[in-house]
């Protein structure tokens, strides 16, 4: 990171996290979305959600109210959500198994309309591969099986060719 934008970082955003969620917090998250390769620089995106109001339940909308996609460091992504969100603001940081980073690329995909073609095609790629991610997680931690259901259809039927 250059030392200007550490110099930002430090007074612009650091000022502004805090540690702990409490009610008027923003919950932000930062991510690499882009590998750098010989053709792009590593980019990160920063997302962050609006606090629910008061009384309302303590969870955050699917979407993002205000994202950021920056080059290089997740650092100028969080500068740059920083000034996306009302002035004075308090934000804490969640970590991406937090948020479906997926459907937070997916809004910058379809509302950044100064992506180049090559960043385009690498965002997409990142949805897709957290989409798998997701499709595979699904399939094995949940289960339509149900063992009494199942001992039940064995009474009934006897042992499915499969089961033998």
């Amino acid at each position: 990171m250059d030392r200007t934008i550490q110099q930002r970082f430090l007074q612009e955003v650091v000022p502004r996290l805090t540690r702990r969620w409490r009610a008027g917090v923003w919950i932000g998250c930062v991510f690499r979305a882009v590998a750098a390769s010989d053709t792009l620089h590593a980019h990160y995106i920063a997302a962050a959600w609006e606090p629910p109001a008061e009384g309302e339940a303590p969870v955050i909308a699917r979407l993002p109210d205000a994202t950021y996609l920056a080059p290089h460091e997740g650092e100028r992504a969080l500068l740059g959500l920083i000034e996306a969100i009302p002035p004075g603001t308090r934000l804490t940081l969640a970590g991406p198994k937090h948020i479906d980073p997926a459907l937070v690329t997916q809004v910058v995909l379809s509302a950044d309309r100064n992506l180049t073609p090559a960043l385009k095609e690498a965002l997409a790629a990142f949805v897709g591969a957290e989409q798998a991610r997701n499709e595979h997680a699904i399939r094995e931690t949940y289960t339509d099986r149900d063992e009494a259901f199942e001992a039940f259809k064995k009474k009934l039927f006897g042992a499915a060719p499969d089961d033998r």
